[in-house]
């Protein structure tokens, strides 16, 4: 149990280290193409004011990023 329990503190640690990474220093547009491609199954489920919340940016802005997805 103590390793199990290591190895979970430990994977989550590095998820919330990357997170901060991530915000600090990609553009809005990477976190959400990083975003979409690792969790697309809650993508769809999500509001997208929690999902702009999450991604450290306003719902105006996360609706410009979605709508210029497809011109890049």
């Amino acid at each position: 149990m103590e390793r199990f329990g290591r190895m979970l503190i430990s994977k989550l640690f590095l998820e919330q280290s990357e997170r901060i990474i991530s915000l600090q220093f990609n553009s809005a547009k990477e976190r959400y193409q990083f975003f979409e491609q690792s969790s697309k199954n809650i993508l769809l489920r999500v509001p997208l004011g929690m999902l702009a919340s999450h991604l450290g940016m306003t719902q105006e802005t996360l609706s410009r990023v979605r709508s210029t997805k497809g011109t890049f």
